[in-house]
């Protein structure tokens, strides 16, 4: 054991996985049990105006003493002894204000840190690791020292618990990104996730700001939170679709199987599969309602189904997807309701005749006068 990890420990500067490092070596043996109490109690009669100079001296001795008994064997601590040293272990790992936390971070910080450009933006920290300009991205944690994008290309992996990752897609593209633990996440356009390199502690949180469909890799004892400006998802593993629009400051998620509970405004509700819950920030209210939950994922297989919707509301999605501007040259259409399958392979001028034919059902029409299209630069 290194003399400067104990005093770490012992001054509680250590980070989470030294301090288990520290205490996987106090139960090694009784001798170890037997020095770390030994330690605790020559702590405070050590001058702080000496502590390093001192503090090295008396870690080294008692290490010493530690090495040496394992030949001598001579050593005899009462039970007393070790039970004063679990105390202590137990009192470090509930009392110490960073032991097991999850840090607290400020994403809206990070989410103004991307640089603005089309691209796919990979960045860990401030550092932009990846820019992409091809329409889709696969990324990949899984690999201990690697993150993998598009299976071939490597960048060398942060594995600090500390550096955040943020993977943004802009207008007109989208991703899917494996997480350390296993977890698959849909990235759709326009839409930005904030994330570990490899999670640590008791909770797996991410930031999303946008829509994203995840699959969480279940974990008995580790939850998965994943925050937006307005809520808070809590799930242990299961398939969800969460879309976060600051415009319209709404909040949606849809439940495919498992469970969910939503925390915020000073209570917690459970979302049940194909149960729809919408939360509006401008209203302050709130809806849950069966749904069939393929309206609200198709999207990460290249489709886009609807029923009953605005028409407005399917165009502002249309507009995400292709990144492009679309202008009804009659307003009126914008307030009917619509229902449809779209195939998002398409160009954005075949998926808006579609849309047109669906919205006016006359096969005499040139549905290219209904709008007029801008592809955003």
């Amino acid at each position: 054991m290194e003399e400067k990890l104990l005093i770490r420990f012992l001054e509680r500067k250590c980070e989470a996985e030294e301090a288990r490092l520290v205490l996987q070596w106090i139960e090694q043996s009784e001798e170890n049990k037997a020095a770390f109490v030994r330690l605790q109690s020559l702590w405070t009669a050590i001058e702080m105006d000496k502590a390093t100079e001192l503090n090295e001296a008396c870690v080294r001795s008692i290490l010493h003493q530690v090495r040496a008994s394992r030949i001598r064997r001579n050593w005899y601590w009462s039970i007393a002894t070790i039970a004063s040293c679990a105390a202590a272990i137990l009192l470090f790992v509930f009392v110490h204000p960073n032991f097991n936390r999850t840090p607290e971070y400020d994403y809206e910080a990070l989410l103004n840190s991307i640089p603005s450009g089309k691209e796919i933006t990979l960045m860990q920290g401030s550092d932009t690791k990846l820019k992409l300009a091809d329409e889709t991205a696969d990324v990949d944690y899984q690999k201990k020292a690697a993150i993998i994008v598009n299976d071939t290309l490597q960048i060398e992996k942060d594995t600090d618990s500390k550096v955040l990752n943020t993977l943004h897609i802009p207008y007109g593209k989208r991703s899917k990104l494996i997480l350390a633990d296993g977890t698959l996440v849909f990235l759709n356009a326009g839409s930005t996730l904030i994330y570990p390199s490899e999670f640590s502690g008791s909770v797996r949180e991410v930031y999303l700001d946008g829509e994203a469909y995840f699959d969480v890799r279940k974990s008995k004892d580790i939850k998965f939170h994943v925050k937006t400006a307005y809520k808070t998802i809590e799930v242990l593993g299961t398939q969800f679709n969460v879309s976060v629009d600051k415009e319209s400051k709404k909040f949606e998620t849809v439940l495919v199987n498992g469970r969910i509970a939503l925390n915020g405004n000073e209570r917690q509700i459970e979302i049940e599969p194909n149960q729809y819950y919408v939360y509006s920030e401008s209203t302050r209210t709130e809806q849950i309602r069966k749904v069939d939950v393929a309206d609200y994922i198709s999207w990460k297989d290249g489709r886009l189904r609807f029923k009953e919707e605005r028409m407005e509301s399917v165009l502002r999605k249309l507009e995400k997807i292709y990144n492009i501007n679309v202008n009804l040259k009659n307003p009126k259409y914008l307030t009917y309701q619509v229902t449809g399958n779209l195939n998002l392979k398409n160009t954005p001028e075949e998926t808006l005749d579609v849309l047109m034919s669906i919205l006016v059902p006359d096969n005499h029409l040139n549905r290219s006068n209904m709008y007029q299209l801008t592809v955003n630069k």
